[in-house]
């Protein structure tokens, strides 16, 4: 009985010690990959940028498109509301073009969500004041409220009343 004992109790040692091995070679590898992974993410920057900077210009174009144009032709600006609104909209759209393994893969590089998702609206805040359709229109309403024609300059606009001879 005492020779079993100290089998079953050499046998369970043995099998602890295996199991800590097992999992000390894991957390190894696993340092390992993930350290190569944030090697091969520095390296690749440039290309997870490209890769990002298409769906963020993608999603906008769609936010614009849909959302935003009419406020940029009426050259008027977004209440802080509705840009909220529309940048949650991009953030969403953008996370969805790229499908979850990208995003996966974006919110690895940029730390957390909330680094990424600021990110994402830093993007759509610098498009946005950067509107060239709404620049112009401002542009156009201002120098048609300034400009008034050389005929009305000279003429008075109370010898032209509307039914009078």
């Amino acid at each position: 009985m005492l020779i079993n004992d100290i089998v079953w109790l050499t046998f369970l040692l043995l099998s602890i010690g295996l199991l800590l091995i097992i999992g000390v070679v894991r957390w190894s590898v696993s340092l390992h990959y993930r350290e190569k992974r944030n090697e091969r993410m520095i390296l690749k920057f440039a290309d997870y940028t490209a890769v990002l900077s298409f769906f963020m210009e993608k999603a906008y174009d769609i936010i614009h498109k849909d959302k935003i144009l009419i406020y940029s032709l009426e050259a008027t600006k977004l209440s802080d509301k509705d840009f909220g609104v529309y940048s949650k909209e991009f953030i969403r759209l953008t996370m969805k073009l790229m499908g979850p393994t990208l995003t996966s893969e974006m919110l690895k590089l940029h730390g957390d969500l909330d680094t990424f998702t600021f990110y994402l609206v830093e993007f759509f805040n610098s498009k946005y004041e950067d509107d060239e359709i709404r620049r112009a229109s401002v542009e156009n309403l201002m120098q048609s409220d300034i400009e008034v024609p050389e005929a009305l300059k000279h003429e008075s606009t109370l010898s032209k009343i509307p039914g009078q001879p």
